[in-house]
């Protein structure tokens, strides 16, 4: 028995990290023997893009749960392979798109049977378990999913994993909290354009000057999240530079920042929320579309980023 085996639940995400290569080492042998010049790791990035069709990085990122970067590295490896290209897309020529190559699709229907043989052996394997490693995963993974992780590790050891979540406006000293969280946000999926450091630099002059407000979410006396109103017309509001601390995913930030944005907009007097976005970015956009936001045509728009617009009467 060596030392991950005798740390037991201590060292569980090495002991599956350890459990993958060894199904990796050996698929890779399956891949070699089938004459297919193709890796493990590359399996789930091209099948979604062979079901898709075609697909943007950060929808990708999202489908798979990698990290933005990690998926550009994939990329990158199957296109020089041969597998995948880019292009851009019909609808917005500053979008670039993932599809298979020549290559990609000729290849396709072989890598289909050896996935139809590894299907086949895994689940021989697992229903001869005692106890059947998908399901375990699947049931770990639900678990997760309705609790991350860290929450749980913060609600079981640190009593403030438990604080309420209290929305409050807009002091000078909290300043760099809305321009840090929204640089952080906006450098994970995009690039920050001009427009953007004018009102992160100079809030007060670009947003609070025209009657608009900006919004934090605060944990204890730490800020978890914010968002602006930016006001358009006498009636209409921008929400926009909305942005949520990595540390509190998973504690609905941007549900509280949303309520608070609208009883604010009415507070003012504002009839009409509107704002701008990515298609890439689904779980912000089913955000909006669960408060009742619904599409709309925009004349102009001063950011590159976005290439839809919504709105939400009062």
């Amino acid at each position: 028995m060596n030392i991950i085996d005798e740390l037991e639940e201590l060292a569980v995400g090495a002991r599956l990290k350890r459990l993958y290569e060894y199904f990796a080492k050996d698929v890779a042998m399956i891949y070699k023997d089938e004459q297919l010049n193709f890796e493990p790791k590359y399996f789930t990035l091209y099948y979604l893009i062979s079901k898709q069709g075609e697909a943007g990085v950060t929808e990708i990122a999202e489908e798979l749960g990698l990290t933005h970067p990690g998926v550009i590295h994939l990329a990158k490896e199957l296109e020089e392979l041969g597998f995948i290209e880019s292009a851009k897309s019909t609808t917005d020529s500053r979008r670039r798109l993932l599809r298979l190559s020549a290559k990609g699709r000729e290849s396709l229907p072989k890598l289909e049977r050896v996935w139809a043989k590894i299907v086949a052996l895994n689940k021989a394997l697992f229903n001869n378990q005692q106890n059947n490693l998908l399901s375990a995963i699947m049931e770990t993974e639900a678990q997760l999913n309705e609790k991350s992780y860290y929450q749980r590790f913060q609600e079981m050891f640190n009593p403030q994993g438990n604080s309420p979540v209290k929305v409050i406006t807009y002091e000078p000293q909290y300043a760099r909290h809305f321009k840090n969280l929204n640089i952080e946000w906006i450098n994970t999926y995009f690039t920050v354009e001009e427009h953007d450091l004018e009102q992160l630099d100079h809030p007060e002059e670009h947003i609070l000057a025209d009657g608009g407000e900006i919004l934090f979410a605060q944990i204890n006396d730490d800020i978890a999240g914010t968002c602006a109103l930016i006001k358009t017309s006498p009636t209409d509001y921008e929400l926009a530079k909305m942005a949520v601390s990595p540390k509190y995913q998973g504690r609905k930030i941007g549900n509280f920042l949303m309520n608070a944005a609208i009883a604010k907009v009415k507070e003012l007097g504002g009839t009409r929320i509107w704002l701008g976005s990515n298609r890439d970015l689904v779980p912000a956009i089913s955000l909006y579309k669960k408060y009742g936001f619904t599409e709309f045509k925009a004349a102009a728009t001063p950011y590159q980023r976005a290439n839809i617009h919504m709105e939400l009467s009062l």
